[in-house]
């Protein structure tokens, strides 16, 4: 039998608290020292585990940051109230409201993506994709249902809000305010969604 071969042996279950401390350290670290000071023996000391604690749940630095950044960023399930206005401030509001660590956190994060194309990918993938997908999901069963024009440009629309969202992350480390993303929508989307449909 080689080695690829052998049978796994259950080992231990993972303790949850071990877990959120990893990622709450990983977060503070990315606060203070950014992201190049986040290093996995910096948050295995700040988290008080081993190094090897962290390598058994994320195999890298970007998917430990990635984790970490996206754990206080959850995307909700995609609404379905009947209601095109209620669909899009029901996912929009995804980025509203973010208490001030979780901007900072993330702040921390978009200032590095320019300078390591793995960690942009990896974060596009798993922080900043999801809800613009839902965003777009909402626009197309809307398009099915024959209230928003196939013709409108789904993905340019669907990315205005998130685009707002970044840039004020980016700009003042901290996320939209509720009445700003309910603006975006009824002032901006709404409109440009009809105006395709006109």
């Amino acid at each position: 039998m080689t080695i690829d071969q052998a049978p796994r042996t259950t080992g231990r279950p993972r303790d949850p608290e071990v877990e959120r401390s990893i990622l709450s350290a990983t977060q503070d670290l990315l606060v203070e020292e950014g992201y190049p000071g986040t290093t996995i023996a910096a948050v295995a000391a700040r988290a008080q585990c081993g190094k090897s604690a962290i390598y058994r749940r994320w195999a890298t630095k970007v998917d430990l940051v990635v984790a970490a950044v996206g754990d206080l960023h959850v995307t909700s399930e995609l609404p379905d109230t009947g209601d095109l206005r209620e669909d899009l401030l029901a996912v929009a509001m995804h980025f509203a409201g973010a208490d001030e660590r979780a901007g900072r956190v993330l702040a921390s994060l978009l200032s590095h993506l320019g300078r390591d194309p793995e960690l942009r990918e990896v974060a596009y993938r798993a922080i900043g994709e999801p809800p613009v997908a839902a965003l777009i999901a909402v626009i197309e069963r809307w398009i099915e249902r024959g209230v928003v024009s196939p013709d409108a440009p789904v993905r340019l629309i669907a990315g205005i809000v998130p685009t707002a969202a970044f840039g004020s992350v980016t700009l003042r480390q901290r996320a939209l305010e509720r009445a700003a993303v309910t603006e975006l929508v009824d002032l901006v989307v709404i409109p440009a969604l009809h105006a395709a449909s006109s």
